[in-house]
């Protein structure tokens, strides 16, 4: 599989202007760091999530891949052009996707919106007639397309906005925040749609959210990324074997005891196990482990060599939400 997208060591600052006399020549300059020494690869037809809390780095590293900000040091490249030499070849082959509706003009209509659109990207009047067209079939706004855009609802303004960044035919499509506001039903929707269109068309999906269970739900790998570092990055599996100190599973057993309880309890890697209630004869075992493939099989032995019937287990994954705590609360440890 090709790269799409390759970082290393990028790093954006900000000028710190807290009145106007921060811009007075003579005064030091302060400075907020967006993103620091940055390095990632993003493969071709990969669904890569950026997933950060607010204020992480996403947006200005998106920004600066779609070549609307320039960084200060390190380097970036699109398909093997570099941001900051081949600028007006990116821009022709990637899309933004952005919940920032006062980017649309409210009293046009939706049509109207992506005609404007259009004409920035110089495509004739019948490829833009056919694509707009198309788009409004695609996202199912066909019967809603001559409405002004004020009237639209939070969806429909977030579905448009999915529209306008597929309006170029992008290989690559960043998607910044795509469900914030939404309801639930209009969220998954929009989750679908973006799935769709690397499944099916093969499209390389950048997506940016501090939503864990659209990260875990959607991208095939994810960086975490915190205070303008990526932290971590592999698929959920991958941060998952890495960040997972124990691993837990749920049994259901006939014929359990006191004695075998202590007898599961002096087995080297069992750290935990409590009785979850009983329900006709079976009882219902949560357990914790340091090492599932080694400790798990010498549990289920001790079980059924003394006399217990297991009926069945079940493993216990870290959820992504634990990953992403236990993350950010290595980063912090280690700067302290």
């Amino acid at each position: 599989m090709s790269t799409a997208i390759s970082t290393v060591n990028l790093t954006k600052r900000f000028a710190r202007t807290a009145g106007y006399r921060d811009l007075l020549p003579f005064r030091e300059k302060k400075y907020i760091t967006a993103l620091e020494n940055v390095s990632l690869e993003i493969k071709k037809g990969e669904l890569f999530g950026l997933l950060g809390p607010n204020g992480a780095g996403k947006t200005t590293l998106i920004k600066h891949l779609c070549c609307l900000i320039l960084p200060t040091s390190g380097t970036a490249q699109i398909f093997g052009h570099d941001t900051k030499k081949d600028e007006q070849t990116i821009k022709q082959i990637v899309g933004l996707v952005s919940a920032e509706e006062r980017s649309f003009y409210w009293r046009l209509t939706g049509r109207e919106n992506l005609q404007f659109f259009a004409s920035l990207y110089h495509l004739s009047r019948q490829q833009t007639k056919k694509r707009i067209d198309d788009l409004f079939d695609l996202i199912g706004m066909s019967d809603k397309a001559d409405i002004r855009f004020q009237n639209y609802s939070t969806g429909m303004r977030q579905k448009l906005a999915i529209a306008r960044g597929l309006l170029s035919e992008p290989q690559i499509l960043f998607v910044d925040e795509p469900t914030r506001s939404l309801d639930p039903v209009s969220a998954q929707a929009v989750r679908r749609f973006i799935r769709d269109k690397v499944d099916h068309d093969g499209m390389t999906v950048i997506l940016a959210t501090h939503n864990l269970y659209e990260a875990e739900q959607l991208c095939d790998r994810l960086a975490i990324m915190d205070h303008g570092h990526v932290i971590a990055s592999g698929s959920v599996d991958e941060l998952r074997a890495l960040f997972q100190q124990n691993e837990g599973c749920e049994l259901q057993v006939r014929y359990f005891s006191d004695t075998l309880m202590q007898h599961l309890l002096e087995i080297r890697g069992v750290q935990d196990c409590q009785v979850n209630g009983q329900q006709d004869g079976l009882c219902n075992l949560k357990i914790r482990l340091s090492d599932r493939a080694a400790v798990l099989p010498q549990l289920l032995a001790t079980l059924v060599n003394n006399g217990a019937e297991v009926c069945n287990c079940h493993i216990l994954e870290l959820p992504l939400e634990e990953i992403f705590e236990q993350v950010l609360h290595s980063s912090e440890k280690g700067k302290n």
